[in-house]
């Protein structure tokens, strides 16, 4: 099985990951905020009489971009290794800052049932708001840019003085190149290149597949909604 290393592989994991996220959270905002406007609460199926029936859009989306979600930060993970806009770093904040916003907007035009949605708001931007910080206290650099180019190559980055959330050991973000000495060129190899300073390039690489496959997953999820409208 060949190694999914070559800088063809990372431009697709990023622009995978990102495509199939932003699908896969728009489908489930635009369930949740149905959901919300029919009163909170909706069911499909079973054995008893249903008094609000969940819309097929919502039921024939919103297991699958659950699990979609899932799926697309693996792939960025384990496809992109680092290259572009990390997912892993952003999946969090993006679900639940978003869908805090969809409650409290639900919240605003619900009348007075709008308390509950507004709690849940503010519950829900505190949970993906502090990651959020968190990530971008650690390394602002790679939370927009990524750790590596297409290349593999390391990016320099500044010492912060904190670590990832994410990393289960000593974060590599914010530590001197491993186990070489930084300062000294001669204790790099072709193996081991030293870390380089981020290009125009690499930053347009990054944030470019995030803007236009993010953007295109979210178009796709509302022409679903929109052809879900249609027919309804």
């Amino acid at each position: 099985m060949p190694r999914l290393t070559s800088p063809l592989w990372r431009y697709l994991g990023s622009a995978a990951s990102w495509l199939l996220f932003t699908f896969c959270f728009t489908l489930l905002a635009g369930g949740a905020i149905i959901v919300m406007g029919l009163g909170g609460f909706c069911a499909s199926g079973g054995a008893y009489v249903i008094q609000t029936q969940c819309p097929d859009v919502v039921t024939l989306t919103t297991p699958g971009s659950i699990f979609g979600g899932l799926i697309a930060v693996g792939i960025g993970a384990l496809v992109a290794q680092g290259f572009g806009t990390p997912l892993i770093s952003w999946a969090w904040p993006i679900l639940f800052i978003g869908l805090g916003l969809c409650f409290g907007a639900s919240g605003v035009f619900s009348g007075l049932d709008g308390i509950v949605f507004d709690l849940l708001a503010v519950m829900f931007v505190v949970m993906g708001g502090v990651p959020l910080w968190l990530e971008l206290r650690a390394d602002p650099q790679g939370f927009f840019l990524g750790t590596t180019n297409a290349d593999g190559t390391s990016f320099i980055t500044r010492d912060t003085g904190h670590r990832s959330i994410y990393s289960f050991t000593k974060s590599e973000r914010n530590q001197p190149y491993p186990g070489l000495q930084a300062a000294d060129p001669d204790a790099q190899d072709a193996a081991h290149p030293a870390p380089i300073t981020p290009t125009f390039r690499d930053w347009a690489s990054s944030l470019g597949i995030l803007i236009l496959f993010g953007g295109l997953g979210v178009y796709l999820a509302m022409q679903i909604f929109a052809a879900a409208g249609s027919h309804g």
